[in-house]
């Protein structure tokens, strides 16, 4: 074991403060695309029933209007927080009429580029802003890849721990700046960790192994690339989570490189890749025939373009960048990105997942966590994805402290830490990290093996399996009525959401190019 996680775990011990590495706050972002009862992409407007997906706090869209985003609050237990999740989506799916969500980060049947309509927020300066992004990210990596969901798995502690957490470390912390640099240097080195042994949550959860041949004629790409399962599926025979792949998110057309080793480097980080042009995004062009095409011409437009399994965040207050409110506030949360959605439950997660990601997350706090180069960055960077490709094969060789290892036996060391974690939270926690070795045993026991046999058993596509589920997961929310409170409760919510939306327009008083101007004059406006 680490000497610094049996240090830490002795200390709490001997101090009686085990109950600090219960006290978290956990908090899930779940998106899914709107689709028809045969599984296409929705053509309809945001559905008004929703509120205003510009202010609503718990139901917005992300890239398309058709892609929904589903937010809890932070809450203290893994139960609470997917409980809202379903709550969320319960009264969300009694309002999309015959439409249903999709349950699965690859997207449903695509119908081309024109096919993919992009989120409206309204006619203010600020929606207007949050559209031309998403414009932008549609020239510069197709919106294709803009349709494929995930969830966002975001963790902290409560606040009343960190007096623990600088006793274990023996930080002597005499202001409130203090221990807000040592709570953004301690989150910092768990966003390091989750760096270095994030190949484990595609290995273990990955859900995202076939795709609809769509998805590569929309986005322009190579069918042949990938084998095909059926007629219309494309498949990766021993990968887990196309998702994670090349044909996912990510920043390659301008590589840069984002240091994690402290807040300052962080911060520079992304000022540069927000500051500095691109030549690809240059030939692309701000604006053309009086139109704009994109914000600018940088590396990244703003911050929310980065494209990372992790960031380290804190929550933005009204006309903050994300990097203002860190430098002001500190770090107050990771949010973890590799979660795939999983066909199997309605929200895309269960309990288990959810426990075992938690018990992970406090392993990656309590480890020992060094500073990584550029060089090291690559080689975490390749683990990753070379677990989303071929995650399940003997033949994917990951690169662990400089020996080759496979996905698997990798895996195995992080579980018997975690497992020691797991003691400290419950017998839920270790049963939840227990039941995760049969999957290192036999890797045809992940959910990315299980889906693809399903599929060869039912002699289903990736578009009928997941069409049957959703349709599944419809109907009981349908089938099931809100209490009469919680349902008003939400219909208040939206209402007040789209008030605020009016109150925001009625109140501008520039013009956009106006708007724009002064953005990107001092990079202070909405994200």
């Amino acid at each position: 074991m680490p000497h610094l996680l049996e240090k830490r775990l002795a200390y709490l011990e001997k101090q009686g403060g085990a109950e600090a590495l219960r006290q978290v706050r956990i908090g899930l972002e779940r998106e899914a695309l709107r689709v028809s009862p045969e599984g296409r992409l929705s053509q309809r407007p945001h559905p008004q029933a929703l509120g205003s997906a510009m202010t609503h706090p718990q139901i917005t869209t992300d890239y398309s209007e058709a892609l929904l985003e589903f937010v809890t609050p932070p809450l203290a237990s893994p139960e609470a927080t997917l409980q809202r999740l379903d709550t969320i989506q319960h009264f969300a799916a009694q309002q999309l009429g015959d439409e249903m969500l999709w349950n699965a980060s690859m997207p449903c049947h695509l119908d081309g580029e024109d096919g993919i309509p992009i989120a409206e927020y309204g006619t203010s300066n600020r929606a207007k802003f949050k559209h031309l992004y998403r414009v932008g990210l549609a020239y510069r990596y197709g919106k294709a890849m803009q349709t494929i969901a995930g969830i966002h798995y975001n963790f902290s502690f409560a606040e009343e721990t960190w007096p623990v957490w600088l006793a274990v470390d023996g930080v002597r912390a005499e202001t409130a700046d203090e221990v807000q640099a040592f709570r953004s240097r301690r989150y910092l080195d768990l966003a390091r960790n989750i760096q270095r042994y994030g190949f484990v949550i595609p290995y273990l959860f990955g859900a995202s192994p076939a795709m609809s041949r769509s998805f590569f004629t929309t986005a322009g790409g190579n069918v042949a690339s990938l084998p095909m399962l059926d007629a219309d599926t494309c498949y990766l025979p021993r990968g887990t989570s196309l998702r994670l792949s090349d044909l996912g998110y990510s920043n390659r057309k301008c590589p840069f490189f984002v240091s994690n080793d402290s807040l300052d480097a962080y911060l520079f980080a992304l000022h540069q890749a927000t500051h500095t042009p691109c030549a690809a995004f240059e030939k692309v062009g701000v604006m053309a025939d009086g139109a704009y095409r994109q914000l600018n011409t940088n590396i990244l437009q703003i911050e929310n373009e980065y494209y990372s399994s992790v960031r380290p965040k804190q929550s933005p207050q009204s006309g903050e960048t994300q990097s203002r409110a860190l430098r002001q506030r500190g770090v107050a949360y990771v949010e973890l990105r590799s979660l795939d959605v999983s066909p199997h439950t309605p929200t895309g997660t269960d309990l288990e997942t959810m426990r075992f990601i938690q018990a992970w997350l406090t392993t990656c706090f309590l480890l020992d966590s060094t500073p990584i180069s550029r060089r090291s960055k690559i080689v975490y960077d390749s683990n990753l994805l070379g677990v989303a490709d071929n995650g399940r094969s003997d033949e994917a060789i990951l690169d662990i402290n400089g020996e080759p290892t496979t996905a698997a036996q990798a895996v195995k060391p992080l579980l018997d830490q975690i497992e020691v974690v797991s003691e400290w939270l419950g017998e839920p926690y270790r049963d939840s990290v227990r039941k995760q070795r049969g999957k290192v045993i036999d890797p045809e026991t992940t959910p990315s093996a299980q889906m693809l046999r399903e599929m060869r058993e039912r002699q289903e596509s990736f578009l009928e399996l997941v069409c049957r589920y959703s349709q599944q997961h419809a109907a009981r929310y349908r089938e099931t009525p809100l209490p009469a409170e919680t349902r008003q409760a939400f219909e208040a919510q939206a209402l007040t959401s789209l008030q605020k939306q009016q109150q925001i327009e009625a109140a501008d008083t520039m013009g956009f190019d106006e708007y724009l101007a002064r953005y990107l004059a001092d990079t202070v406006g909405m994200t």
